[in-house]
């Protein structure tokens, strides 16, 4: 994976492996940028002329209409494939490499934003593509697009990105998009504190508590929620990922491990808030978006200005 180092242009985005402070504030810059155009309700020609394929074989919500959203909002051409693992040729056998140099040729695409049930899917894409690959999620493994997000949220949200006390809540095997704020935190925040609390079936692969600890990070585990609640200052939940389960009743032992309801938020402090990469299953009551601190719907329209950015970033050459 080739390291941004400050340039975006003409790069895949993998994994958060390849991104310093720099580049994420660039990012940031970016967004901002890009939340005036969507105020002023402008619509951008930054990207006239190019077409960006959203080439999805998981079920999205979220993340598949804000990247459709943001490349319309800067005049791409868009071409969106959803449940190609249903209709596509990969019912025939194809593989994912050829699929990714099929959809280049047959719609010129200038860049390729990518959805896929297998870890190491957008590794694979992007040694096959011609054109610049985006990880809209790739297995179990990583999300790099949602870490970023994430953390712009914390950032407008708390107005501090440093000395955070983070907890995250639910399936910590399973859930890809805490595995890459985790690393994105780690890198930007030298006094991170991360609480992981789960069931026991669902912990946080030992192989990731290393590797942040390394980087200085305090880390503890624990299956009760009320143990560290009241220090937080983010609360990050996520489902239990039902889909990754091959026995049903171990699912149904865990799934309804935590629930975040208005007798749960009165614990927390005032100046914290909740956030979650959605959809929700039960885990956070509807009662709770009421609540300041739910910054879970704010969180997914910041999802739109970061993929704006990225988009613009990698597409567009320095002037």
């Amino acid at each position: 994976m080739k390291k941004i180092n400050a340039d975006f242009f003409n790069k895949s985005l993998i994994s958060i492996d390849q991104f310093s402070k720099k580049d994420i504030g660039i990012i940031f810059k970016t967004a901002e940028k890009m939340e005036k155009i969507i105020n002023k309700k402008q619509q951008s020609n930054l990207l006239k002329g190019f077409v960006v394929v959203q080439l999805f074989y998981q079920p999205s919500t979220r993340t598949f209409t804000s990247f459709l959203a943001a490349a319309k909002w800067l005049g791409a051409m868009t071409i969106p494939l959803h449940g190609m693992a249903s209709y596509s040729s990969a019912v025939k056998g194809e593989s994912l490499a050829d699929t990714i140099r099929t959809v280049h040729q047959t719609t010129a695409a200038d860049l390729i934003v990518l959805r896929h049930p297998d870890d190491n899917s957008a590794q694979t894409a992007s040694r096959a593509s011609y054109v610049p690959i985006i990880n809209a999620g790739s297995g179990k493994k990583e999300h790099p697009t949602q870490a970023i997000l994430d953390f712009y949220t914390i950032k407008k949200e708390l107005k501090r990105t440093t000395n955070l006390k983070v907890v995250f809540l639910g399936d910590l095997k399973y859930g890809r998009t805490i595995k890459s704020l985790g690393k994105l935190l780690s890198l930007v925040d030298k006094n991170l504190e991360l609480f992981l609390v789960s069931p026991k079936i669902l912990k946080m692969p030992q192989s990731l508590i290393k590797k942040w600890r390394k980087r200085g990070v305090k880390i503890s585990q624990t299956e009760k929620l009320n143990q560290v609640l009241a220090k937080t200052d983010v609360l990050y939940v996520t489902r239990v990922q039902k889909e990754w389960f091959k026995n049903k009743k171990e699912y149904q032992k865990v799934a309804g491990s935590y629930l975040i309801d208005k007798k749960t938020i009165k614990k927390a402090k005032r100046k914290m808030i909740v956030m979650h990469p959605l959809p929700r299953v039960g885990e956070i009551a509807p009662e709770t978006d009421q609540d300041q601190r739910a910054a879970y719907f704010r969180q997914m329209r910041n999802g739109l200005y970061i993929r704006m950015a990225l988009l613009k970033l990698i597409l567009i050459k320095k002037q």
